[in-house]
């Protein structure tokens, strides 16, 4: 009698203060897309949070019957009113404003660049999808990846290519993600075009630091994009004409209100466009995109995302009464292949399990006559595997944990030669270099009650296998928000980042003949240290985001290869690389408006970046 009078007493306070959780997944009231980052609102307590990338979210409130408000960038407004016996009912949807509507509610609704603001995380962008239509663009085609060259902190490699070169990093240490697969190659066209179908995407997110610990394998940045659901109601189509390629994409239900796909694909026309002029240019391109998705019941959907992209030039050439040929054949593309399944265990437990494929490959053939021929072939194939989980504690606690595994399997130089070529390039069947990359991440976002500071504390254990050799090491991971008042925060931040594959660029060869290679027994991991610290001030009556960024990322272990080095036909790297170190700092402004009639942004950086090899440039710093 006397232990439960005890607990009884110990669990009075929280009888008491019993609170409300209120759960779930927000999404377009006309085609059922989920909508990512949307902003969840209690006025009266003035709690609040945001959707995941699922669409999820979680909310507890000290309050039996409270009323919450939905908003998203170009939607209109939504207050439900929440109590415990309707929670189960409600439908948590948003309707597209039109833009008489959307320039009455541009005070009420919150943009995903907002709700940055409003967090701990920094040194991050939301880019929404029609910002890239307003960008100039080649040959009639908006382009993604040129859209984020254009904002702070990052720079594009050479005129009208697809490399990134972000904080001062190397254009092989962003981790460019596309329903959570790795993508390798990002352009098409030898970097003109990247592989990103704008008509597919419906989510861009850029980190460049303040890293979440669920991100890792790079140093300088994530890119996050996610495709479009389909539209589970009714089906659309749309496409456009370039003078260069077209495009076209379709989206529709699958079974009445439980699945819905989403196709589509791009081509270009450069071959038939030379052919038609008179003149010869034997080169294209193509992408296909498709998702399709399956909503077992309301606590459980299935997702399957893939992607295909080629660039192909093909040659031939015969002459009959001399008696010769010459055929040559390049390739260059990647394939994707993600399958996931959310399930919402709880209330307050969200899950995801992901499979993920990955395949990266280019192709060299060239046959002269009957008697020579070059067949030169690099590849990477990723076999992985995911899961995170979500845990909203209370309104003070979030924790978000998860593991991740994905075995790497490099061919990074078979080559065959035939004829008299063997004198001068010799056949080699290039071994396969497996890499077991494995990663376990515990987060925790810690809120104040009655302060103006919030803090997220994260770490990650991460771990590369390799032939004769394994890695491991701590990546921890820290962010804070302090509250100066409604409208602006400090904020500061560090990470730790450990990446454990490298690419390597042959000189001796005008093609795109990019090396990745994992770590090895003399190749060690490259590490990145990055502290942030910046300001960001909301101008809430015009909707316009202001965030000045400072930082310093020193960087260890960055790869270079030798001068005159040949990598193209050696199938030994290790004795062409070298190893050294790096830093960069600088500063960086973005003033950013996203809603109503005029919307666009301004950024500028000022950054130095330096690198310390003592087999290059004498030794001297560059």
């Amino acid at each position: 009698m006397k232990n439960s009078i005890l607990i009884i007493i110990c669990f009075f306070p929280f009888l008491l203060s019993a609170q409300l959780t209120v759960s779930g997944i927000v999404t377009d009231d006309n085609s059922g897309e989920k909508l990512l980052f949307a902003s969840v609102y209690n006025e009266k307590s003035g709690l609040g949070t945001v959707t995941n990338e699922y669409g999820f979210f979680s909310l507890s409130l000290p309050m039996d019957t409270v009323k919450i408000t939905l908003s998203y960038l170009g939607y209109i407004p939504k207050t439900f009113l929440v109590s415990k016996g309707n929670i189960s009912e409600l439908k948590f949807t948003l309707s597209k404003a039109s833009t008489e509507v959307n320039t009455v509610t541009i005070n009420v609704s919150r943009t995903p660049q907002e709700e940055i603001h409003k967090s701990t995380q920094m040194s991050a962008v939301k880019i929404p999808i029609k910002d890239i239509k307003y960008i100039p663009s080649i040959g009639g085609e908006s382009d993604v990846i040129k859209v984020i060259q254009l904002m702070p902190g990052v720079q594009k490699g050479g005129e009208g290519g697809t490399g990134l070169y972000v904080r001062g990093g190397d254009v092989d240490q962003n981790l460019v993600l596309l329903d959570e697969a790795p993508v390798y190659n990002i352009g098409h066209l030898f970097g003109f075009f990247s592989v990103f179908n704008q008509d597919a995407i419906k989510d861009i997110t850029l980190y460049k630091g303040g890293f979440p610990s669920k991100y890792g394998g790079r140093l300088s940045s994530i890119l996050d994009i996610r495709m479009n659901d389909g539209n589970i109601n009714e089906f659309h189509g749309r496409g456009g004409v370039g003078l260069l390629s077209s495009r076209l994409m379709l989206e529709g239900p699958l079974l009445k209100n439980k699945g819905s796909f989403m196709i589509a694909g791009r081509r270009t026309y450069i071959d038939q466009v030379f052919k038609w002029i008179g003149s010869f240019l034997p080169y294209y391109f193509y992408d296909v995109n498709a998702k399709f998705n399956y909503k077992i019941n309301g606590k459980n959907h299935l997702y399957l995302s893939t992607y295909s992209g080629n660039d192909l030039l093909t040659y031939n050439q015969s002459d009959v009464i001399e008696n010769s040929r010459f055929n040559f054949g390049f390739t260059l593309g990647n394939i994707t292949g993600s399958v996931r399944w959310n399930q919402l265990i709880s209330d307050r437990l969200f899950a995801n399990y992901s499979i993920i494929y990955t395949n990266f490959d280019y192709n060299i053939n060239t046959q002269f006559g009957e008697e020579y021929s070059l067949y030169i072939l690099s590849a990477i194939n990723d076999y992985g595997g995911k899961a995170d989980w979500e845990f909203h504690k209370n309104k003070n606690h979030t924790f978000k944990y998860g593991a991740m595994s994905i075995f790497h399997e490099f061919r990074p130089n078979i080559v065959n030669s035939q004829g008299e070529l063997m004198e001068y390039v010799e056949s080699n069947k290039g071994d396969v270099l497996d890499a077991l990359e494995s990663g376990f991440y515990l987060q925790h976002i810690y809120r104040l009650d009655s302060s103006s500071w919030e803090f997220r504390s994260g770490i990650r254990f991460s771990t590369a296998n390799v032939k004769d050799k394994n890695y491991a090491g701590l990546e921890p991971r820290f962010s804070t928000k302090f509250k100066i008042n409604d409208n602006s925060n400090l904020k500061f931040s560090y990470s730790l980042m450990r990446q454990y594959m490298h690419l390597v660029s042959s000189s001796t060869v005008a093609l795109p003949t990019d090396l990745w290679y994992p770590v090895t027994s003399l190749v060690k991991p490259q590490t990145s240290h990055q502290l942030s610290g910046g300001y960001s001030w909301f101008l809430r009556n015009i909707k316009t985001h202001l965030s000045i960024e400072s930082y310093y990322k020193l960087m260890q272990n960055l790869t270079e290869y030798k001068e005159g080095a040949n990598l193209l036909f050696n199938a030994e790297f290790e004795t062409e690389l070298l190893q050294g170190n790096g830093d960069s700092y600088g500063l960086e402004f973005l003033l950013k408006r996203d809603e109503g009639r005029w919307n666009g942004w301004v950024g500028y950086t000022l950054s130095w970046s330096r690198r310390f090899f003592d087999e290059l440039n004498e030794g001297n710093i560059y």
